[in-house]
């Protein structure tokens, strides 16, 4: 993988200096015996949301823009779907969920550190602490690609153990975009549902 993504890495030159004076700010606030609450809570919510641009700059300038491996693996689930079930469910329903933007950083962070544990919060810095990240997360679990999760002092690990795809997921992934589907009825989805039993 490319070692470092130019647009991000201007990104942080440029965000920089701003998130410094707000850590100045926070800290300032916090020495002064004499400083409001209210004061100390603008002071922290300032720091955070620019300190969350920031460092989400930081990490993706460490990446490159886009990821050949993950989609390399989303089209081997691709053609695994089609090659077991092309014959019995309709093309529409035989496409890889989980393919946006975000599961493909959250991929590209997990592969830099390929059967190496990855703090959770390190993981939320790509969408700047968006509470969803740990869901993304689980979704690439759900493709099939092999990432445990563990726990330590606390904090949540997610482990990228190899490139191997667990295709048993495959027909799990089909049956959740049937459900998906509102314009099916319940029998028209669960004959659908029916047609993945091998």
């Amino acid at each position: 993988m490319p070692a470092e993504n130019e647009e991000q890495t201007e990104a942080w030159r440029s965000l920089r200096p701003t998130s410094a004076y707000a850590v100045r700010e926070l800290s300032s606030a916090f020495e002064r015996e004499s400083t409001p609450p209210d004061d100390l809570i603008d002071a922290y919510l300032f720091a955070k949301r620019h300190l969350a641009q920031s460092m989400q700059a930081l990490l993706l300038s460490q990446l490159p823009s886009e990821c050949p491996e993950f989609a390399e693996l989303r089209a081997n689930i691709q053609a695994e779907m089609e090659n077991r079930y092309a014959d019995r469910i309709p093309e529409r329903f035989l496409r890889v969920p989980y393919g946006s933007k975000v599961h493909e950083l959250l991929f590209m962070i997990l592969l830099r550190n390929l059967g190496n544990r990855v703090d959770s919060d390190r993981l939320r810095l790509a969408t700047r602490d968006n509470v969803h990240t740990e869901r993304r997360t689980r979704e690439l679990r759900e493709l099939g690609f092999n990432i445990a999760t563990s726990e330590l002092d606390g904090g949540q690990f997610y482990t990228l153990v190899n490139l191997a795809i667990d295709f048993s997921k495959v027909p799990e992934l089909i049956a959740k975009t049937i459900d998906k589907t509102k314009s099916l009825t319940k029998a028209e989805k669960t004959n659908l549902v029916d047609q993945l039993a091998d």
